[in-house]
């Protein structure tokens, strides 16, 4: 029974060690997220009129209307959400 115990115990303590470590997922995950956004942003900000046209096309995009303040909204919301997603 004392060995059961003990083993419960090096668990708990290996378990509560690992405590030190609680802010690596979500940096890392925020670290993963701002260079996705701010990829997507730059690659649509780069060809900014091929986005409003796939934005506005009915056919072959996405039919949106005012496409080029819709395409506007997405660059700026995907480059400033991914620059404060690095603070």
């Amino acid at each position: 029974m004392s060995s059961l115990v003990r083993t419960a115990n090096l668990a708990h303590d290996l378990l509560d060690a690992t405590r030190k470590l609680d802010f690596l997922a979500p940096l890392l995950l925020r670290l993963f997220l701002a260079i996705v956004f701010i990829a997507a942003g730059w690659q649509k900000a780069g060809s900014f009129e091929a986005t409003v046209a796939w934005f506005g096309n009915p056919d072959w995009g996405l039919g949106l209307p005012m496409p080029w303040l819709m395409a506007f909204l997405a660059v700026s919301a995907e480059l400033v959400g991914g620059f404060l997603l690095l603070f």
